[in-house]
């Protein structure tokens, strides 16, 4: 049954808003424009501020309101988990998104990686309000502490996803609120942790 959720989760969380909302409002493609990544950090960087800050709601909420809307219909916590963490595994590594990039020829395991969905924050952040609530604000300003102070926006996501699971519990969230939020880390981290490793030189 809770496999049910997952893959109901992962279609959803495959849905890539930022291609319409970025062709809608600047008239590019995410996908071959900037990083090519469809998550809302390079839709601000392809489409502005506005770009941006609508991608990052709506890939939030792709996780948030199915999961509350489960919640609601009375699911237990371990289908609003399993839903919550097919959403963010179905945003980074996304069906539609990947195929697409069957029918090309890729460049290499990294660039297609890359291809195939968003780093999965927003959707994380959905996932992360709905479950631990409390603990979105701190994670958040620590997230921009590191920004603003080092300039390394990277390294502030992976700072808060590693921080999150850790900062549940601290919070005295229940053992499976902590769970779900280490398995969107660990997911999100596949996306994040090559961006920190430099390019080799050609």
């Amino acid at each position: 049954m809770l496999e049910l959720f997952v893959l109901a989760g992962y279609l959803i969380g495959g849905i890539p808003f930022a291609v319409p909302v970025v062709l809608l409002l600047h008239g590019r493609d995410v996908r071959t424009t900037g990083s090519g990544n469809v998550g809302a950090r390079n839709s601000l960087r392809v489409g502005g501020p506005l770009a941006g800050a609508s991608v990052l709601l709506l890939d939030a909420l792709k996780a948030a309101l199915p999961m509350l809307l489960a919640r609601g219909l009375g699911a237990d916590a371990w289908a609003v988990l399993a839903l919550g963490v097919g959403v963010v595994l179905g945003h980074c590594y996304s069906l539609y998104m990947i195929a697409r990039a069957l029918r090309r020829p890729w460049p290499g395991w990294r660039m297609a990686a890359l291809h195939v969905g968003g780093q999965g924050l927003a959707s994380g952040l959905g996932l992360m309000a709905v479950l631990t609530p409390l603990i979105v604000a701190p994670v958040l300003l620590t997230g921009a502490a590191i920004i603003f102070g080092l300039k390394r926006s990277t390294a502030a996501a992976l700072v808060m996803v590693l921080l999150a699971p850790g900062a549940a519990a601290l919070a005295g969230y229940p053992r499976l609120a902590s769970l779900g939020l280490a398995l969107g880390t660990l997911i999100i981290c596949t996306k994040l942790l090559p961006d920190l490793v430099p390019e080799k030189a050609s």
